[in-house]
């Protein structure tokens, strides 16, 4: 029975000291855990005061520029209502009105003097009636086609007595085009010398 008793006691020690071990272990546990969770809660601590810091300093700079917006806003707002009232207030000046002698355009030249003694100055004609203006403008339309007739007619004698001295005969219909052209043998000089004669 000793040995049984020894047996059912060591038994017992061993479940106790197995029990006393879970217990430590237990213990271990709950300290390691409680110390994580004091550390956990000083660095939670810091991140909190760093973030409320944080949050503080982006308000604070939120809200100044907020306030320099409005400050803005309310600026451009008296301004615009400082011009409205000037703008209201122009009043109209007065057209322009010339001056009752009107402006003088003559020009004190003396050869316009000249001219209006020997008769040459500016025609001062009156006419009495339309027949006598349709009349003025068909004698002036008359007269410029027979001036421009006349300088064509001198333009194509010298083109063709220039062609002469060049050594070649041209001749030109009523229009003054060119009809044909052909050398002068033995009587070509060349164009140049022909008016260095007439020059000298």
């Amino acid at each position: 029975m000793a040995v049984e008793n020894s047996q059912s006691e060591s038994k017992d020690n061993s479940k106790l000291l197995a029990l006393l071990l879970l217990i430590g272990a237990g213990v271990l546990g709950l300290l390691y855990l409680s110390s994580e969770d004091g550390k956990k809660t000083v660095s939670e601590i810091s991140a909190k005061v760093r973030s409320e810091k944080y949050e503080k300093a982006v308000n604070s700079h939120l809200m100044v520029t907020n306030e320099n917006l409005n400050m803005q806003r309310q600026r451009m707002e008296i301004e615009n209502a400082k011009l409205t009232q000037d703008f209201n207030s122009t009043k109209a000046q007065a057209a322009y009105q010339p001056q009752q002698g009107g402006v003088d355009l003559s020009s004190d030249s003396k050869a316009e003097d000249i001219a209006k003694e020997l008769g040459r100055g500016p025609r001062q004609e009156t006419f009495e009636n339309p027949n006598d203006v349709i009349q003025k403008e068909l004698f002036n339309k008359q007269q410029e086609e027979e001036y421009t007739r006349a300088y064509k007619e001198e333009y194509a004698r010298q083109f063709v007595e220039n062609a002469r001295r060049g050594g070649y005969d041209v001749r030109l219909d009523d229009n003054f085009k060119v009809i044909s052209v052909r050398p002068l043998r033995g009587q070509g000089q060349p164009i140049g010398d022909g008016m260095s004669d007439a020059l000298q």
